[in-house]
Formats: structure tokens, C-alpha cells, sequence
């Protein structure tokens, strides 16, 4: 993802947040060496638990690279910056995959392309209509 990040936009993020799933030293260490920093999630957290105190003072030496991503996601700035992961385009992708349009129709990129603008659509639409705000009027003229 990094890397058709930097494709795609010709710049390199500073930052990177991600799920237990994507917890690989190969990889992590490959984006860091790139000066890339990295907030992977080690596991699940049960809903509703009290996390963990932040923790204070110098890592130990012998902690394993899962141990030292776990101790930096506990930390106020790792909490800060794995927090930011509720707020991308993941949840909202998420919301239009399991309501607005759980798979295509159509078959072919530039088709799909078009029915996954139209379901983006659809569901800004609807966030605007439950928030109750008037929505904008667009009137044609003739040419």
C-alpha cells in the first residue's frame, strides 16, 4: 500500500496504521526503512475493555518485535495515531460494502467503476438526509 501510495501520488506517507493482520516484521521493517512509521495492531481487544497503562521508562532489550509494537500502541501517541484509523475511508467503505452495495452488479473496470461512484453516492446521500440537512436543488437551464 505504501508503495502505490508513492505510485499514486508521488509522495511517501509519514505514517501508517493497520490491523493485526497486516503484523509482519519482513514488511513492517521493509515501510520503516523507507521512513515510514508504523502502528500495527497486535491483536483484538475485547469491546468495552479498559485499555492498558501507557508504559513509562526504556523498553526492555529482550522484548520481541511483537512485544515493542505492542508497547508503542500503548503509548499516548500510538493511541493517538492507531485512534486516527476510525476516522479514514475504511469504515465508510465498510458501510457501503454491507448496506449501500454488498457486491456488483456489472462486470468490467470501467462498469464497476461507475456503480461504486453510484453507491458512494447513495450513501452520502443518506448521511445528509438522516442529519436531516436540506439538500441542494440543482435546476438545468437551457443551453
Amino acid at each position: 500500500m505504501v508503495e502505490q501510495t508513492r505510485d499514486n501520488t508521488g509522495l511517501l506517507p509519514v505514517q501508517l496504521s493497520a490491523d493485526s493482520g497486516y503484523l509482519c516484521q519482513e514488511d513492517i521493517e521493509k515501510v520503516q526503512a523507507q521512513a515510514v512509521e508504523c502502528f500495527v495492531a497486535t491483536g483484538r481487544s475485547k469491546h468495552g475493555q479498559e485499555p492498558e497503562a501507557a508504559p513509562r521508562g526504556r523498553p526492555p532489550k529482550d522484548l520481541s518485535f511483537k512485544g515493542r509494537m505492542q508497547r508503542k500502541l500503548l503509548t499516548k501517541r500510538g493511541r493517538a495515531a492507531y485512534a486516527r484509523r476510525k476516522v479514514t475511508a475504511e469504515p465508510v467503505i465498510g458501510q457501503v460494502k454491507n448496506g449501500t452495495l454488498p457486491r456488483f452488479s456489472l462486470r468490467g473496470l470501467h462498469k464497476v467503476s461507475g456503480e461504486f461512484s453510484l453507491a458512494c453516492a447513495v450513501h452520502n446521500l443518506k448521511k445528509l438526509w438522516r442529519k436531516g440537512r436540506q439538500l441542494p436543488v440543482l435546476v438545468a437551464q437551457p443551453a
